[in-house]
Formats: C-alpha cells, sequence, structure tokens
C-alpha cells in the first residue's frame, strides 16, 4: 500500500426507501474505487438495501460495478437477526459477517463513511 492510501470503510446505515443515502453510498465506493479497494459494509437499516426484492433501480449499477471489480460487499448478521432476516433474503454477491468481525474491520481502517 502507498503511503498516501487509505483503508477506507463505505457504511451504509440508512434504509433505501425514503433516502438517496444508499445510493449516494454506493457511488462513494465506485468513486473511490479507482484510487483505492474500499469495502461497502450494511449495517442497521442498510441491510435493507441488498433484499432480494428491494428496488434497486437507482443503485443496481453500481452495485454490479463494485462485484465485477471484485470489491467486497459485507452484512453485518446482528443486523439481520435483529430484522428477522437471514442470508437468504439477500442478493447474490454480498457477504455476510458476524458482528464482532464488522466491529473489527470498523476499528481497523483508516476512514469510514457512513451513509
Amino acid at each position: 500500500m502507498d503511503d498516501y492510501e487509505k483503508e477506507v470503510v463505505i457504511c451504509l446505515i440508512q434504509p433505501p426507501i425514503g433516502t438517496l443515502f444508499p445510493v449516494e453510498g454506493l457511488r462513494m465506493t465506485v468513486a473511490l474505487s479507482g484510487d483505492m479497494e474500499p469495502v461497502t459494509v450494511a449495517m442497521d437499516d442498510g441491510v435493507y438495501a441488498f433484499l432480494k426484492g428491494c428496488d434497486r433501480t437507482m443503485y443496481q449499477e453500481h452495485i454490479n460495478f463494485i462485484k465485477e471489480i471484485d470489491l467486497e460487499i459485507l452484512v453485518d448478521k446482528r443486523a439481520l437477526d435483529e430484522r428477522g432476516l437471514t442470508a437468504d433474503d439477500l442478493i447474490e454477491g454480498v457477504e455476510v459477517k458476524e458482528h464482532e468481525e464488522i466491529h473489527k474491520l470498523l476499528s481497523s481502517v483508516d476512514v469510514v463513511i457512513p451513509f
């Protein structure tokens, strides 16, 4: 890693309905991907952005791009559990991680950008 490059996590915490936060967060991941390898993490109501039945019209192209360049999209298992959801409720290409793993990641990176 170059001295100027930072480890960045884009953290989606807002729901995709009634807000543009997930759209803007995924757009930020795409924008940063030119210079670094940001990780996208969905926590709290941000997990709804990756539900199979969710309308992703405004950000599906961002998800596709993120997957194509092999950047990680992680979903907090505790957030799923709290909402009565499982990994089977999510689209393909996202990885469910234990809350402790997510917390460790957030604690270890240089920058966390919440959306």
